[in-house]
């Protein structure tokens, strides 16, 4: 209300697309402004008003004048309306907006004290109108959400406004909740669209609506009062904005429903041309849609502006494509484009521009699951679909979506006999790349073995190299030497070939390799080379990756301080990039730095929090860090008690993303453990005295059974000892107990150091 007393503008346009809530704004506008008879509203709905000349009696008589003979309307109109502040209303101008305009400065030039609200699909062409443009209502964020936050959403409160009218008593609850946000965000908040799909509810439940959107407009027909004649449905109202449109406009309109979830205008002018309509006609075109309301414009978002229909306008749209028989034509073109943005992409998905180009590919998702569809429809589309899922793996596996990725490879896989043989290999190491992340390792091993065959039959031995690299990390857990061949006879045919990207891999398959099998050393030196050439290449998840795997080698190496530098630095890198799989990966290492570091409770909310999003996107770690997993587990549990080390990886499985962050940040400065308050420690390693007496004797190159025998303790009792320092010192694998040892020489508790006095005695005798 605060537009009628401000003096900067009286002409306020309200402009939007159809059933966006226009005149229902309009409404309340007017309902306020008339309170208490402050002002004088008046009403003028110009619907039916087909030509320009009748516009000022049909204000007229809505406002009840009587003209004079030889008077003009306008004249009239002033002389009823005087210098009284009152407020005008004029209702659906989009067909004749120019008029209206001119209509609107004569009277506001003739009254002083009068306001104009215009309610328009088109912003009226004045420049002293002020234009409100009316965004359809916010729709819930999730189906997921609290009932409490989805029955606060505005398209919610208006369904349930409307429904209770259809159906007495009728609420949102916990069981309808999610079937009710779907139909909101399903709509698009789209006003009309809501109210209409509330009526509904007489004949339907809120899930079976839900289920019914896909034909919204066969689904949304009026039932009952809810605006003029032109509103009964949503088809009519749609009717009404086509018709508006010049053929160009019409012609770009019903092809831009071939998009799936926005476009750029690139996008259109490669998609949409072909008839009446030159590439060089796109965009006034699209300036029509977009000032007739019909097309939305998206904030920009990395510098480029999308535009979309919503969705009930994209299925009008859509018929109006069949109608004319161009739906196949353009299902063509826009599968051709997609496809060449997803070639575009692959050559940039292992370098600098990664970010970006995924930020992209996340945008066209709709377009290009649209193109892959059409793929496996249409025979000529069978090689450029496939093509998109081979340079979509990456992404998915960035995203954790390997569901979805692996229903588009196996369809695709099994249409893979009428695809070239390089497209065939291809589709098979990819299905393998998504396949070993969801934990299927065998069907991974499968595919990457017909790859190898088919580029070594291709002659192709950098492919084949790539292949042995996946092979390496497919038989890391069952048969870890193994795993080292593989991934150094993939290096060597990586480096002659002189592809550093893929040198950079094969190394880290190495180092995984060495790790496993004990080699600090050797997996230290791969994965620094390899970090080297991540750098290099500018390649940021796979810097993330291996800031891991050198902050897991300084742990083990006992320098806590280091693994937390390497570590920090993969979490930001990870973020950064929108790397899921990367977060999840450091997370894991995070929890297994939090143990050593003496947080188990920490610890076990970060294992909580890594294992909530493996099972959110159906994957397994990698086979070095599925083991660090399962061994900081065990150490963790064993600390906190059973019951407790549930609690914890059940919070850890709610924490939000900037809880974790909280969690991580403290763990880069060191602490006092929290479980080790009360005990007598060393301030040099905060071991407890036994556990010092332990180490010492580790250092000494005792075996466990030995120091059981020498302390009077049994090996069980020594294993639990160890198990415990190890956590704390940060040490882990087949060379902990080496790095244990290099550990008391560095802090002064070696044999040769004598600072503790461990007693000896006879141990008990044992039955």
């Amino acid at each position: 209300m605060s537009w009628l007393d401000e003096g900067a503008t009286r002409l306020l346009t309200v402009a939007g697309t159809a059933g966006s809530g226009k005149t229902r704004l309009a409404l309340t506008v007017a309902a306020k402004a008339g309170e208490g008879s402050r002002r004088p509203v008046y009403w003028t709905d110009l619907t039916a008003t087909a030509s320009p000349q009748l516009i000022g009696s049909t204000i007229a008589s809505a406002l009840g004048v009587f003209i004079k003979p030889g008077q003009s309307e306008t004249a009239a109109i002033a002389e009823h309306i005087g210098s009284t502040p009152a407020l005008l209303v004029l209702d659906n101008c989009e067909h004749m907006a120019r008029d209206c305009a001119k209509a609107s400065v004569g009277l506001l030039a003739d009254c002083g004290a009068l306001h104009i609200l215009v309610t328009s699909r088109v912003p009226l062409p004045v420049e002293a109108s002020r234009i409100w443009l009316l965004d359809p209502l916010p729709v819930p964020a999730s189906e997921e959400l609290p009932l409490e936050e989805i029955a606060a959403s505005e398209s919610v409160r208006l369904f349930t406004e409307r429904a209770s009218l259809a159906l007495p008593g009728f609420a949102v609850t916990r069981q309808n909740a999610a079937a009710v946000a779907r139909v909101c965000r399903r709509l698009d908040g789209l006003p009309l669209a809501i109210e209409l799909a509330a009526s509904r509810v007489r004949l339907l439940t809120t899930a079976q609506l839900a289920e019914r959107l896909e034909d919204a407009l066969g689904l949304l027909t009026g039932a009952g009062s809810v605006g003029a004649q032109r509103h009964a449905t949503l088809r009519a109202a749609l009717d009404w904005s086509h018709g508006l449109l010049s053929p160009s406009g019409q012609a770009l309109f019903r092809r831009l429903s071939v998009f799936a979830g926005g476009w750029a205008l690139e996008d259109a002018e490669a998609v949409c041309p072909g008839g009446m309509l030159e590439p060089a006609d796109i965009l006034p075109a699209l300036s029509e849609l977009v000032d007739q309301s019909l097309v939305a414009v998206e904030r920009p978002s990395g510098g480029t502006r999308r535009f979309r229909l919503l969705e009930v306008i994209r299925q009008y749209a859509d018929e109006r494509l069949r109608s004319a028989e161009e739906r196949s034509l353009l299902r063509r073109s826009h599968s051709a484009r997609f496809a060449a943005v997803a070639m575009e992409a692959r050559g940039e998905l292992t370098g600098p521009k990664q970010p970006a180009w995924t930020q992209r590919l996340e945008q066209d998702k709709g377009n290009l699951r649209a193109a892959l569809a059409w793929g496996l429809d249409a025979p000529e589309g069978l090689e450029s679909g496939a093509e998109i899922t081979c340079t979509l793996a990456q992404v998915w596996q960035l995203r954790g979506e390997f569901a979805e990725g692996l229903m588009w490879h196996r369809r695709y896989i099994a249409r893979s006999h009428a695809l070239p043989r390089r497209v065939q290999a291809n589709l098979h190491e990819s299905t393998g790349f998504l396949a070993v992340h969801a934990g299927l390792g065998d069907e991974a091993r499968s595919h990457w073995e017909q790859a190898a065959a088919i580029f070594a039959e291709v002659d192709d031995p950098a492919a084949v190299g790539r292949q042995l690299h996946y092979l390496a990390h497919a038989t890391m857990g069952i048969d870890a030497p193994r795993a080292a061949v593989l991934a150094a006879r993939g290096l060597a045919l990586e480096q002659e070939a002189g592809d550093q990207w893929w040198t950079s891999a094969c190394l880290f398959a190495l180092g995984d390799a060495s790790f496993i099998l004990g080699d600090v050393d050797k997996a230290a030196d791969c994965y620094s080379k390899s970090q080297v050439l991540a750098r290099r290449l500018g390649h940021a998840f796979a810097i993330a990756r291996r800031f891991v795997r050198l902050g897991q080698v300084a742990r083990t190496r006992g320098d806590l301080e280091g693994a937390r530098r390497h570590l920090g630095e993969s979490m930001r890198v990870a973020q950064t990039g929108s790397d899921d799989w990367g977060v999840t990966m450091a997370l894991a290492a995070w929890a297994s730095m939090a143990a050593s570091v003496g947080s188990p409770r920490t610890s076990a909310m970060l294992l909580g929090a890594a294992q909530g999003r493996l099972d959110q996107y159906g994957a397994v770690l990698w086979a070095l860090d599925r083991a660090e997993f399962a061994r900081t587990a065990s150490t963790v549990g064993a600390l906190l008690g059973e019951d407790a080390f549930r609690g914890c990886l059940a919070a850890g499985r709610t924490l939000t993303p900037q809880e974790i962050d909280s969690l991580v940040n403290e763990l880069l400065e060191p602490q006092r453990p929290e479980a080790l308050a009360g005990y007598a420690v060393s301030p040099a390693i905060r071991l407890t005295p036994r556990e010092a007496q332990v180490l010492h004797l580790i250092a000494g190159g005792m075996s466990n059974q030995s120091i059981a025998q020498d302390l009077g303790l049994s090996v069980r009792t020594v294993e639990r000892h160890t198990a415990n320092l190890y956590m704390k010192i940060g040490v882990e694998g087949p060379a902990a107990r080496t790095a244990a040892a290099n550990y008391a020489f560095r802090h002064g508790l070696g044999p040769e150091q004598d600072k503790l006095a461990i007693p000896r005695q006879s141990p008990p005798l044992r039955r």
